[in-house]
C-alpha cells in the first residue's frame, strides 16, 4: 500500500502529465500561433526595459539598505561633508650589493622629481581649468595633505636631493619620528615596508615606499549608468596614473598606482570583457547544440531547432529583465551570470523534450504530430518542469536575502527559470512541432524549401559515440562489485573532506576579486599586501549635537575615549589624539566650565594649539556659533581575517555606543572597510540560513514530484549530497 507521500506525488504527476499532454495536442495543431503567442507575450513584457536601470555603487549593492553602517554614513557625510579620494603609489628597489634599497639618496632624489609632476598636474572639464591648489585636500593650516617619506624634509626638492644615505637612515632611526609638514608621529610602517634591520634594530634598507595624496571629490550620481563620478577627479587620477606609469622612474624596479578611479576602470573592464565572452560562450554552446541535438543527415538534423531553442532562453531573458525593470529592481555586476545561467537550464530542457521525442514507441510515430507531442511532453514536460520548479524554488528562498545585489539577482534568476520552462514547453514545443511537419514532406533540414528526393533515405548508424560509452563501457564497469565498492568509498572520502572543509571555510567578500588578471590596480595589491598588509585601519568616532559645555557630557566624552583606548581591537601603537583630551590639558583641567566660557576656551584653543582639531569639530552658522558635532580617529590592530575584523567592528561600536548621552543620544563609529565588513557578516548568516532553506526546498519539491519510494529517496540524497 502506498504511503501517503507516494500517493501526493502519483496525483500530483498524473494531473501534470494530464495538462501538458492538452497543451501539447492544442500547440501541435496551430503552432504558428503558439510561437506569435510567445513572441507577442515577450514582447509586451520586454517593455519593461523602458525603466532598466544599472547599479554599480558597492554601498548600493552589497551593504544591507537598513544597516546601522550606512546611518553611521549618512550622519559622517551630513556634518563632515568633506570627501576625500586617495591616491597611491607604491614604488620597490631591491636592497643589492650592500645599497639600501628605496632608501638611497638617488631614489628619494627622483622621487621628489615625481613629485613634482603630481603637483604640477592641471585638470580640464567643461573649460574650467583645476590646479593642485584647488583640488588637493588640505588641512586647517592650508598645507596640502599627503603621507609620504618626503614629508620628513616638507618636500624641500633642494635639501632632498643633497641628502646622502646615512642620513636618510639617520633620520629613520631616531627615537621618535616627528612628521613636520602633517604634525605628529610618522607613521613609518604606513610608508615604508619591507625594512631591513641589523641585529640591534638599525634600519639599513628598505624594500618598497609608499606614498599617498589626498584630493579632493564631489561626485554626483548617474541614474543612466548606476555611477557617482567625479568628472574633475577623473581627469587628475588618469594623469596621476600617466605620471606614475613613466618609464623614466628608472630607480625603481617597479613603480605602480592606486585610484579609485583607475579601480572602477579597470572593474568596467573586466565586466565588459565579459560581453565578449558571453558571445563566445553562446557560439560554443550553439555549436554543441546543433551537433549532438540530432543525427548528422539532410532530413532529421535539428540546425534550425537548436537556433530556436537557443531564442527561446533569449526570450526569456528578456521577459526576466522586462518584468523586473519594471518593478523597479536594478541591475549590477552580478547578474552578468544570467545569461549563462538561463542558457545551460533552456538547453538541458531541450534535450530532455528532442530526446525524449526520438525515444517513443515506433506505434506512436503513427500518430497524427499533435498526439505525438501530447505522448512527449506527458513524459518530458513533467521532468522538465520538477528539475524548474526546483531552480525556481532554491532562488526564491535566495530573495530573503537583505543584501540588495544578492536579492535582486535572485529574484531576476527565479523569474527567468520560470519563463524559461514556459517557453520551452510552449514556444520550443511548437517549434519541435513544425519540424516534425518538416520531416513528414522530407525536406532538407539546413535548406527547409528544398525537398528531398523519393530515393533518398537517412544512413544508418550505430549510434553516438558517447551513447555508446555509457551503454557498453560505462554502465557495464558498474555493475562490477569492485567498482560498486571503489564509487562507495570515494563518495564517502569525498563527504568526509566536504564536512571537514566547512569548518574552515571562510566567508569574506572583496571588491578586488573583480579585478581581471594582468591589471595594474591587481599589481598595486599584491605590493600592498606584501609590504604594507600590517597598516592600521583608520575608524571615526561621530557624535552629534549635545550640549558640549556640559560637565558631566564631557566626562562622558572623556570616558568614551577611555572605553576605545581600551577595547582590545585598537592599536595601542598609533596614539588616539582627541580634541576633548587636548582641550582639557591645554586649559589645565578648566574645560568643564559651561556656557560662553567653554566656547571662548575652545575658540582659543583652537586659533593656536588646537588647529590640527578644526575638520573634527561642526559648528552652527549662527552668530554665537554652537557646536552641532565632534569626532576622533583612533585604529584597528592588524586583522587578518574576515572573522576578526567583524568582531573588531561590532566591539567597538560596543565601546562607543555604552555612553548614553542626554536625550539618549548615543556616539556612532565609521570608517569605509566597514561597508565590506557587513557584507562579510551578512555573507556568514547567508551560509546558515539561505543556503540550507534552499537546499530544503529543493528536496520538498523532489520528494512531492516523483513518484516511487526509491525514486524519490534516491534523488533527494543525490540533491543532498
Amino acid at each position: 500500500m502506498a504511503n501517503p507521500l507516494q500517493r501526493i506525488s502519483s496525483a500530483i504527476s498524473a494531473l501534470l502529465e494530464m495538462a501538458f499532454y492538452k497543451l501539447a495536442v492544442a500547440i501541435g495543431k496551430r503552432p504558428w500561433m503558439a510561437l506569435i503567442g510567445c513572441v507577442a507575450f515577450a514582447a509586451v513584457c520586454m517593455l519593461g526595459l523602458i525603466w532598466f536601470k544599472t547599479e554599480s555603487r558597492p554601498r548600493k549593492l552589497w551593504v544591507p539598505q537598513d544597516s546601522q553602517v550606512l546611518k553611521d554614513r549618512a550622519f559622517a557625510d551630513e556634518n563632515f561633508p568633506v570627501k576625500v579620494a586617495p591616491a597611491s603609489l607604491i614604488g620597490r628597489r631591491m636592497p643589492e650589493n650592500g645599497d639600501s634599497g628605496v632608501l638611497e639618496a638617488d631614489v628619494l632624489c627622483q622621487l621628489h622629481a615625481l613629485h613634482e609632476q603630481v603637483l604640477a598636474i592641471n585638470t580640464s572639464v567643461d573649460d574650467a581649468i583645476s590646479s593642485w591648489d584647488s583640488i588637493s585636500h588640505r588641512s586647517a593650516g592650508g598645507r596640502y595633505i599627503a603621507t609620504h617619506i618626503l614629508a620628513l624634509w616638507q618636500f624641500d626638492g633642494f635639501a632632498i636631493c643633497n641628502l646622502n644615505t646615512s642620513d636618510v637612515l639617520s633620520m629613520l632611526n631616531s627615537p621618535v619620528i616627528t612628521d613636520p609638514w602633517n604634525g605628529g608621529v610618522f607613521p613609518l610602517g604606513d610608508i615604508v615596508g619591507g625594512i631591513h634591520r641589523t641585529a640591534d634594530g638599525n634600519i639599513t634598507g628598505a624594500e618598497a615606499l609608499k606614498g599617498t595624496y589626498l584630493v579632493r571629490s564631489v561626485k554626483e550620481f548617474n541614474s543612466k549608468t548606476g555611477d557617482e563620478m567625479d568628472l574633475r577627479l577623473n581627469d587628475w587620477s588618469s594623469q596621476f596614473e600617466e605620471v606614475v606609469q613613466s618609464e623614466k622612474w628608472t630607480e625603481f624596479n617597479t613603480i605602480t598606482v592606486f585610484t579609485e578611479y583607475g579601480f572602477e576602470a579597470e572593474i568596467q573592464s573586466a565586466i565588459d570583457g565579459d560581453t565578449v565572452l558571453l558571445l563566445i560562450g553562446y557560439g560554443l554552446i550553439f555549436v554543441y547544440v546543433i551537433l549532438n541535438l540530432g543525427p548528422y543527415n539532410r532530413l532529421e538534423h535539428k540546425v534550425w531547432l537548436s537556433i530556436l531553442g537557443i531564442v527561446s532562453t533569449v526570450l526569456a531573458m528578456g521577459v526576466s529583465f522586462g518584468i523586473c525593470s519594471a518593478f523597479g529592481l536594478e541591475y549590477g555586476p552580478l547578474h552578468s551570470v544570467l545569461p549563462f545561467l538561463l542558457l545551460g537550464i533552456g538547453v538541458d530542457d531541450m534535450f530532455v523534450l528532442v530526446h525524449t521525442w526520438q525515444g517513443l514507441p515506433d506505434a506512436d510515430g503513427r500518430l497524427p504530430i499533435p498526439q505525438r507531442l501530447g505522448n512527449c511532453l506527458k513524459v518530458a514536460g513533467v521532468a522538465v518542469a520538477v528539475t524548474s520548479v526546483t531552480d525556481f524554488a532554491a532562488f526564491m528562498v535566495g530573495t530573503v536575502t537583505i543584501l540588495p545585489a544578492l536579492k535582486s539577482f535572485c529574484v531576476f534568476a527565479s523569474i527567468g527559470v520560470f519563463f524559461d520552462f514556459v517557453f520551452q514547453v510552449t514556444f520550443f514545443a511548437a517549434c519541435m512541432a513544425l519540424d516534425a511537419q518538416r520531416m513528414e514532406k522530407r525536406r532538407d533540414a539546413c535548406l527547409f524549401c528544398l525537398p528531398l528526393s523519393e530515393s533518398w533515405q537517412p544512413p544508418k548508424l550505430k549510434g553516438r559515440w558517447l551513447s555508446r560509452y555509457f551503454k557498453n563501457v560505462h554502465a557495464k564497469a558498474l555493475e562490477k562489485t569492485q567498482v560498486k565498492v571503489l564509487v562507495v568509498f570515494l563518495t564517502l572520502v569525498m563527504t568526509g573532506v566536504a564536512l571537514w572543509a566547512t569548518r574552515v571555510i571562510d566567508t569574506s567578500f572583496q571588491y578586488r576579486w573583480f579585478l581581471p588578471q594582468g591589471s595594474y590596480v591587481r599589481d598595486y595589491n599584491s605590493l600592498s599586501d606584501k609590504y604594507f598588509s600590517q597598516s592600521a585601519v583608520p575608524f571615526t568616532v561621530y557624535l552629534g549635537e549635545v550640549d558640549y559645555s556640559n560637565a558631566n557630557v564631557q566626562q562622558q566624552l572623556l570616558q568614551a575615549v577611555s572605553s576605545v583606548r581600551a577595547n582590545p581591537y585598537v592599536s595601542k601603537d598609533v596614539p588616539i589624539d582627541t580634541w576633548i583630551e587636548g582641550l582639557v590639558s591645554w586649559s589645565n583641567g578648566t574645560s568643564s566650565t559651561s556656557g560662553d566660557d567653554f566656547y571662548e576656551l575652545l575658540n582659543a584653543y583652537l586659533e593656536g594649539e588646537g588647529a590640527r582639531f578644526s575638520l573634527s569639530l561642526r559648528f552652527s552658522n549662527t552668530t554665537n556659533a554652537t557646536l552641532l558635532a565632534s569626532s576622533f580617529t583612533a585604529y584597528f590592530v592588524s586583522l587578518s581575517h574576515s572573522r576578526h575584523e567583524v568582531l573588531a567592528m561590532d566591539s567597538v561600536r560596543a565601546s562607543v555606543e555604552s555612553q548614553t548621552f542626554p536625550g539618549g543620544l548615543k556616539a556612532s563609529v565609521y570608517t569605509r572597510p566597514f561597508l565590506g565588513w557587513i557584507t562579510n557578516k551578512v555573507l556568514k548568516r547567508f551560509d546558515q540560513t539561505v543556503c540550507p532553506g534552499s537546499v530544503c526546498s529543493s528536496l520538498a519539491v523532489t520528494l512531492v514530484s516523483v513518484v516511487g519510494e526509491n525514486g524519490m529517496y534516491r534523488i533527494a540524497f543525490c540533491e543532498l549530497y
